[in-house]
């Protein structure tokens, strides 16, 4: 039986869950995650970690934040004037808002602080400093 090599095309059934258990993404084999392996394109250690298993095995990779969604960084907590903002929800702490900083990029942020004239506004990822557990179930491989 074929196992995953660098270049492969892969389809993984994976469940990816915090430290307490609760799972934050889970797909199925009607909705796999597809990507060639060594591309970048999913998290490098698991990508790496894929390798040399073979189609239908299922692995257990755990992800220091700093391997998933990266470190706390104090830069990414800005404070935003309420008037340059054009929102038209009533922001709560804890809601979501997208800022364009270009034409084609948005990003989100996490409401923190909500004063009279300003917002805090936290654009790390909502599971930055989190240890990542993904389940993965190689589903498909395509050789390259």
């Amino acid at each position: 039986m074929d196992t995953v090599k660098e270049g492969d095309k892969v389809q993984l059934i994976c469940e990816g869950k915090l430290e307490d258990g609760r799972t934050f993404f889970k797909n199925n084999k009607k909705n796999p995650l597809v990507f060639t392996v060594g591309e970048g394109k999913f998290f490098p250690v698991v990508e790496n970690k894929l390798k040399d298993i073979k189609q239908g095995e299922t692995k257990t990779v755990t992800l220091e934040p700093s391997e998933g969604f990266g470190i706390h960084n104090d830069e990414l907590v800005v404070e935003i004037s309420k008037k340059d903002l054009n929102i038209e929800d009533k922001l709560d702490i804890g809601s979501y808002i997208k800022i364009k900083t270009d034409p084609e990029k948005t990003i989100t942020g996490t409401v923190k602080k909500i004063d009279d004239d300003k917002i805090i506004v936290d654009f790390n990822h909502p599971l930055v400093d989190k240890k990542i557990i993904f389940s993965l179930t190689v589903n498909s491989i395509e050789k390259s």
